[in-house]
């Protein structure tokens, strides 16, 4: 079963020490205070991509501790940050950088490059190890460059919607590809069974959205 490791900036606790204890009663990961900045990872399990976990995970942080999740979190890393990750010398891991131990797979290219220091993505250089460097990854799963806009966007969108129209408008989008002819709201089952289980909500809730968002009125 994959495993994935999703990080989150959240609003700032008006208590610290309650969400904490409130986090680590109901989730697996951490909670960190970083110049300023509060950053809540949590490892979700049994969803079939990044961008459905990451949903559920956001919901789940304000439902359950009231934590809004503003931002998804790019784990950024140097090459010292790496070596220490993957117990590799920094000259193992500048050969690695540099295609000197891995013809033909060239490293991910950097993110940025802040006074020449190279900064690179930790979810992006974690699935290179995982397909280069067996045994030298972390086992959990990263949202992608991709994944991350795509929940950046939602949680924009979460945050100044309600949850009845940010709900029916997902919807309508996701099934937008699968609407035919005269029905406009025509969807096959397994495009329905994805937001479902994005969305964790049951499927009376989903028949119940559909037959009141095609009341004209």
């Amino acid at each position: 079963m994959t495993t994935y490791a999703l990080r989150f900036e959240v609003e700032p606790p008006t208590d610290r020490e309650a969400l904490e204890t409130a986090f680590y009663d109901h989730f697996d990961g951490t909670v960190l205070e970083s110049f300023g900045r509060w950053l809540i990872t949590v490892y979700m399990d049994g969803h079939q991509n990044g961008t459905s976990a990451a949903k559920c995970a956001a919901m789940e942080l304000r439902e359950k501790l009231g934590a809004i999740a503003l931002r998804t979190d790019r784990d950024l890393v140097d090459a010292s940050e790496i070596s220490r990750r993957i117990n590799r010398s920094r000259e193992s891991v500048r050969q690695l950088i540099q295609g000197e131990r891995r013809k033909g797979s060239a490293f991910p290219t950097p993110v940025g490059s802040p006074n020449g220091k190279k900064i690179w993505e930790w979810g992006t250089v974690n699935e290179w190890l995982r397909s280069h460097v067996p045994g030298e990854h972390d086992a959990e799963r990263y949202l992608s460059q991709g994944e991350c806009a795509v929940i950046d966007a939602w949680l924009f969108r979460w945050g100044s919607m309600s949850r009845e129209q940010h709900v029916r408008t997902e919807f309508f989008e996701i099934t937008a590809s699968e609407r035919t002819g005269a029905n406009p709201h025509s969807r096959t089952r397994h495009v329905k069974e994805a937001w479902v289980s994005s969305w964790n909500i049951s499927e009376q809730v989903v028949e119940a959205s559909s037959i009141s968002s095609s009341d004209p009125g």
